[in-house]
């Protein structure tokens, strides 16, 4: 993929600098994955199912009420309907933050997962409330090592995507009327979390989101 031609693509379709960014987390980071596949919270057909390298329809889909193309309906506030060790790999994209009770959602993916197996999740951290229809958390890389480490996980990375200049941005996403002037606004504020110095990206980290690989 150009990832210049797909940033523009993606812009002029209306997406937030933040969901660009993720999805490029995804295709980078979801590529020849083989086995059993769960996505949990899978939605109608999300725009990162164009960047990951496994076949879809080989996929669990599964969500809180019926839509096309789930298998499963679950809330994923309850014990999941899926017995010990069965999944290869766990997606949990745009949700854990609407979880009343993350750990106990991360204990039941450490258990339906297999010895090896890789759950895959997101978190805003810079973003505005998206109540669907709660909103609970904006977990710091901290809180989410705090979290997976108490759940069961030691063994995972956590990824921040984006910084100052391109979190403020993300935050005015919908005040940009005009896609040209996102397409401006999104470049220059990419080019200025260049100049940010390494100390302080890393000692003090602002991202909109984070991604987060997790094995088992």
């Amino acid at each position: 993929m150009n990832i210049f031609f797909d940033f523009i693509k993606e812009v002029f379709t209306g997406k937030s600098l933040g969901r660009i960014l993720f999805n490029w987390q995804v295709q980078k980071q979801c590529q020849n994955l083989e086995g059993i596949s769960i996505d949990l919270a899978a939605g109608s057909n999300p725009s990162y199912y164009r960047y990951w390298g496994l076949n879809k329809n080989k996929v669990i889909k599964v969500d809180y009420k019926q839509k096309e193309g789930i298998d499963i309906v679950v809330d994923l506030n309850q014990i999941l309907p899926f017995k010990d060790n069965y999944a290869d790999n766990i997606f949990l994209f745009n949700v854990i933050y609407i979880i009343k009770e993350p750990k106990n959602l991360l204990k039941e993916i450490y258990r339906v997962l297999k010895s090896g197996g890789t759950l895959f999740f997101n978190s805003p951290f810079i973003n505005n409330e998206a109540p669907e229809p709660n909103d609970y958390f904006r977990l710091t890389s901290q809180g989410l090592n705090n979290l997976l480490r108490e759940s069961g996980f030691s063994n995972f990375k956590i990824i921040p995507l984006g910084e100052r200049f391109t979190a403020g941005v993300n935050l005015w996403h919908s005040f940009f009327i005009f896609n040209f002037i996102r397409f401006f606004v999104f470049t220059k504020a990419l080019l200025l979390d260049k100049l940010i110095p390494k100390k302080i990206k890393k000692l003090h980290p602002c991202p909109i989101l984070y991604f987060v690989i997790v094995k088992k």
